[in-house]
């Protein structure tokens, strides 16, 4: 990112400290770097600025030829992935996570060079069934497909979902992001708070900012309930990962939400007064009607993106 810019956004202000090397599960893992404006800021240049990495690519990979490149983030990423995947003849996939859906194709330059470029990609993997529709129409049905992001938690910091006692009016809530995030909408998720204080609750609130990993379970197992007021997402994972560790979820009608989640405990409208009738909801609803998250799990999405890979 452009210098002193992390003073403006900081979230990210951590992107200055990403090591080039590191070791993820006994793996080599390098981060080449470029210089970049983030969000739809100029990109054609950020494009452009790209293609500094493929000599620092192609010499950290030596000899080794990847059989498959897969690109989880369309801009301003993909026409340098292109250029890898034709230099070692290997198959290129896409996952969009959310962004480059929500938000990139509405950029009429950011459209003009996905479709430019989309042609020549094995398949898109898309998270939510609303984002397949946007991949049927880019790229076409037969090079589409929906494989949800998968729970990474171990299986000992499992949960199950306990009956709650809406008795005693005493909830601890969580708003499961950074609140200096804008599109995650803090002011909503306090503006609810608020309203559920008016109904009488008795309520103690938490936040996730950029916490290590164990700290983020912590902050699950401690919350009766996450609520996500999002103005957009593509999974949210963060939904999954609260059931996992058996915490309830009251959200905003984002992502795959609806796809899974009870549909009492998912507000239709972004205003507190539903918000709150759906945190209630949430809290009244049997631990039966919380779904198996089976589908959600490493194994099983795994094996559908081994199987994307091999039909192609």
């Amino acid at each position: 990112i452009p210098p002193l810019y992390s003073y403006f956004n900081t979230n990210f202000k951590n992107v200055k400290n990403i090591k080039k090397f590191r070791i993820v599960e006994n793996f080599e893992v390098y981060h080449p770097k470029f210089l970049g404006f983030p969000g739809t800021m100029f990109p054609k240049l950020n494009q452009q600025n790209t293609k500094i990495m493929l000599s620092k690519i192609y010499q950290w990979l030596g000899d080794w030829k990847p059989d498959i490149v897969h690109l989880h983030s369309i801009h301003p990423l993909l026409k340098i992935s292109k250029m890898i995947s034709k230099r070692y003849n290997s198959k290129f996939f896409i996952t969009v996570h959310g962004w480059d859906f929500d938000v990139g194709i509405k950029n009429k330059k950011i459209k003009q060079l996905i479709n430019e470029s989309i042609s020549e990609v094995s398949n898109i993997c898309v998270v939510n069934k609303s984002h397949l529709t946007i991949a049927k129409n880019i790229i076409g049905k037969d090079k589409s497909i929906h494989i949800p992001c998968h729970i990474d938690i171990e299986e000992h910091e499992k949960r199950g979902i306990q009956k709650f006692n809406s008795d005693l009016k005493k909830l601890k809530i969580l708003f499961p992001a950074n609140p200096s995030r804008k599109e995650k909408n803090y002011p909503l998720f306090l503006k609810t708070i608020k309203e559920l204080k008016k109904r009488g609750w008795d309520i103690e609130d938490d936040c996730l900012k950029n916490l290590p990993r164990i700290n983020t379970i912590e902050k699950f197992h401690w919350a009766d309930l996450i609520l996500l007021t999002s103005r957009r997402e593509g999974g949210p994972l963060v939904t999954k990962e609260a059931v996992f560790c058996g915490t309830r979820v009251a959200c905003t009608p984002v992502g795959d939400c609806s796809e899974w989640l009870p549909s009492n405990s998912i507000s239709l409208s972004h205003n507190p007064q539903d918000l709150a009738k759906s945190v209630e909801n949430a809290l009244d609803n049997p631990p039966s009607v919380w779904k198996n998250l089976e589908k959600f799990e490493k194994r099983n999405v795994l094996m559908k993106l081994i199987k994307m890979y091999q039909i192609n």
